[in-house]
């Protein structure tokens, strides 16, 4: 007689064999169409936000080191505007005037001035500050110096390169008579303009021609836009605030401030720069937006 318990198959239970067998089938079968379809959407879905967050840190980054580049270049910019304005000689003179680019600043310099090539030497310089266009529109921050340096018998505003026919001493003479019909050899509002008409013609940057890069050195930097000259005498207005005001020609001997040597103590305290950095290759919605401001005390 056999026992149930002699047939090891007859003790399994039904519905193990009916959970292997259905086990079996669910692998053969796989997933539908339907899950497969809500697998890849949710998979989309998920690429789709780590992209978006990939593509806004890129953004970021890159404007931040943009912003960063701006911010290096503005830096740049004051020292050479602050390194300028403590050179300036009030036996000489300073203007604030406005030429065919908007806003300018012309001054001065006393002492050994050497020019870029080592071959041009005078005793004093005159520097002048403003915002050029080149032939294509790209705006610069024109900084010319001219090297005193009288090479003919008769000093004279006319300039060669970078050097200007007269001396310093001669500079002085001129701030010492200034506005005066008889002024000795020429009125400084003769060199003022003279200065301000020498701005580089058809220009580009980068320069295409053997006259436009011989003219590179009068370039300080470019992408600059809204480049304003000001000036306060110390006055404040009733907000308590320090009164600016934007333009002053180089005055008439008498009738309006003369910063010349004739009033040493009517020159501005101050001078204040504002300029914009428009560098193409930011994002366009931070080109031009960061405005900088460097104020400068006279001769100080």
């Amino acid at each position: 007689m056999t026992s149930i318990h002699d047939n090891p198959r007859s003790t399994r239970p039904a519905d193990a064999r009916l959970g292997r067998g259905l086990r079996g089938r669910w692998s053969a079968a796989g997933m539908t169409l339907v899950e497969m379809l809500v697998a890849i959407s949710v998979l989309a879905v998920m690429i789709l936000a780590v992209s978006s967050i990939l593509v806004q840190t890129q953004r970021f980054i890159s404007a931040a080191q943009e912003n960063r580049r701006s911010h290096a270049m503005a830096f740049t910019i004051a020292r050479i505007i602050r390194r300028d304005l403590r050179r300036v000689s009030k036996d000489g003179f300073l203007c604030v005037t406005s030429g065919a680019g908007g806003s300018m600043l012309i001054f001065s310099t006393a002492g050994p001035v050497t020019g870029i090539n080592e071959s041009t030497k005078g005793d004093g310089s005159i520097v002048c500050y403003g915002q050029q266009s080149t032939s294509s529109g790209t705006k610069y921050l024109w900084r010319p110096e001219y090297i005193c340096n009288c090479t003919t018998g008769t000093a004279s505003p006319d300039i060669s390169g970078e050097r200007i026919n007269v001396n310093f001493s001669i500079l002085r003479q001129c701030a010492a008579s200034s506005g005066d019909a008889n002024s000795p050899p020429f009125t400084l509002q003769a060199l003022a303009d003279k200065v301000a008409s020498t701005t580089p013609g058809n220009m580009q940057l980068p320069p295409a021609t053997a006259t436009q890069l011989k003219n590179l050195w009068q370039v300080l930097v470019t992408n600059i836009d809204k480049f304003q000259v000001s000036w306060t005498d110390g006055t404040k207005g009733t907000d308590g605030n320090l009164k600016w005001q934007t333009t002053s020609l180089l005055c008439t001997h008498k009738n309006q401030t003369d910063w010349t040597s004739q009033n040493i103590t009517g020159w501005p305290k101050a001078i204040r720069i504002t300029f914009a950095i428009k560098d193409p290759s930011m994002p366009k919605e931070l080109r031009g937006t960061g405005q900088y401001e460097v104020i400068c005390i006279v001769g100080a």
